[in-house]
């Protein structure tokens, strides 16, 4: 496998990663800052859904988005919702901001009664009406 991966000193993903299977949604660890989401984490999870709980201009790093889409690691499709991204981080991401799903809001993944579809809808956090800016799938799930 290639080796895209965190540090060695701060690779606890790697042996999580060899206890955990599939997951239909990710919640990138450490807000998906460089040192995180190794390649073995991301093979063993496949997530569809990516959502990166962004506050810091370094939050995602630009590695980091690299292995989430990287077909290397693992096949298929896959959307990916930042929560804050800020104007300083999309002008170091560049292009690949424009593969983002969403890059503001509250995100929230509903599952459907029995489970089997999920949407994540986007609400809009810049005040307290919250209302609905994106809506995706249904995705099936796993």
């Amino acid at each position: 496998m290639v080796r895209f991966g965190s540090p060695a000193w701060n690779d606890v993903e790697t042996p999580v990663s060899k206890v955990v299977g599939p997951v239909d949604v990710h919640i990138l660890d450490h807000h998906g800052n460089r040192d995180s989401q190794n390649d073995n984490l991301l093979a063993a999870l496949r997530p569809r859904v990516f959502v990166i709980p962004v506050w810091s201009s370094d939050h995602p790093g630009h590695d980091v988005l690299d292995r989430m889409y990287s077909p290397e690691i693992y096949p298929g499709e896959r959307d990916v919702f930042a929560t804050d991204m800020l104007e300083a981080n999309k002008l170091v991401i560049g292009e690949l901001v424009n593969r983002l799903k969403s890059d503001k809001g509250h995100i929230v993944v509903r599952v459907a009664p029995g489970g089997a579809t999920y949407q994540v809808i986007i609400l809009n956090d810049a005040n307290e009406n919250l209302t609905v800016k994106g809506l995706f799938g249904p995705y099936p799930s796993r």
